[in-house]
């Protein structure tokens, strides 16, 4: 059995298709990891070659409902939001991890799965040169006893813009497109592909952050929406999407909204040092999706990018309930 496994990377595209060449898969929003299993006993490893095994003990079992005495798996661990959907913001809660700059205390019980897409290795045979498809179906062989530890990630053949608009519509982070009669090749390639979703969504601009670095003027937008009773509420902030010219267009209308006063309701986590600014500026924001609510604030915008303004909408319209919003409790 080897010892150690560099995991296979996808290489991302714009948009999804079909063929009956590719099969393709939920992306799961987690934590990468390979698990060694020999003898009853677990190893699991991430994609930089960390030991995870003691940070998620309870994933101790998952040999138990795998039907092999040695194996290799490639998968993701996972935790699940109330609607059964995998969560990525609920994974940095489990693991204490927000950002580079803060750290929150852990939160292990928050419970973890672990869904398999690939196998490696079983039982002595090394199935790197054995193609997609009948390493899946070896697979899901394994995996014969419903549980919570670990699960079969299924597949569709060919039906990828189906897939992916069903993965839309539950709010999920994106499919995978993998060729049927690839090898598992320790590297990123293009037998393998990643199709990200994002939403939209209008936001207002309540006020700005300081720069860092050699940029200039400012460094991110703050953002909120209206709740039902009128009151602006923190989202997050945008920093990317900006170039040059817009960077110095914004900030002249930034400087002439500013003021003394915070429009927003509640805490405001900006990270540096916040200016506020008269909320009549309206912000078309790209975004993944919305993490959870956590003991330090409200759901924010996860991976907020700045589109534009839209001085055709009124900064009241801008609410939780807009369409397409995909808002998580």
């Amino acid at each position: 059995m080897p010892e150690a496994v560099h995991p296979m990377l996808a290489t991302s595209i714009e948009s999804t298709f079909d063929s009956p060449e590719w099969v393709f898969e939920i992306k799961w929003d987690g934590y990468r990891a390979v698990a060694f299993l020999e003898n009853g006993r677990l190893r699991l490893v991430s994609r930089n070659q960390n030991d995870l095994t003691a940070q998620y003990s309870d994933l101790h079992d998952l040999p138990k409902f795998v039907n092999a005495k040695s194996a290799v798996l490639d998968g993701e661990i996972i935790a699940l939001d109330e609607n059964g959907r995998s969560s990525f913001s609920l994974m940095q809660q489990r693991t204490g991890f927000r950002d580079r700059k803060r750290r929150l205390a852990p939160q292990p019980d928050i419970c973890v799965l672990y869904y398999a897409f690939d196998l490696i290795y079983l039982d002595g045979y090394d199935l790197h040169r054995v193609a997609l498809e009948d390493r899946k179906l070896a697979l899901a062989s394994l995996l014969t006893t419903p549980n919570d530890v670990i699960r079969y990630s299924e597949h569709f053949v060919g039906e990828g813009k189906k897939l992916f608009d069903a993965a839309r519509h539950q709010g999920l982070e994106g499919i995978l497109a993998k060729q049927r009669g690839c090898f598992y090749e320790e590297r990123r390639s293009r037998d393998w592909l990643k199709i990200k979703i994002r939403h939209r969504i209008e936001a207002v601009i309540g006020g700005y952050t300081d720069p860092e670095g050699s940029r200039a003027h400012f460094g991110s937008v703050v953002l909120g929406l209206y709740d039902d009773q009128g009151r602006l509420i923190h989202v997050g902030q945008a920093g990317s999407g900006f170039n040059h010219q817009t960077l110095a267009h914004i900030w002249k209308l930034l400087k002439n909204l500013e003021t003394n006063t915070n429009p927003f309701h509640g805490p405001v986590d900006a990270l540096r040092r916040a200016h506020w600014v008269k909320p009549e500026l309206v912000a078309e924001i790209e975004f993944s999706e919305w993490t959870h609510i956590t003991s330090e604030g409200g759901a924010k915008l996860r991976a907020p990018v700045f589109l534009g303004l839209r001085n055709d909408k009124d900064p009241k319209e801008c609410t939780f309930d807009q369409e397409g919003a995909l808002r998580r409790p």
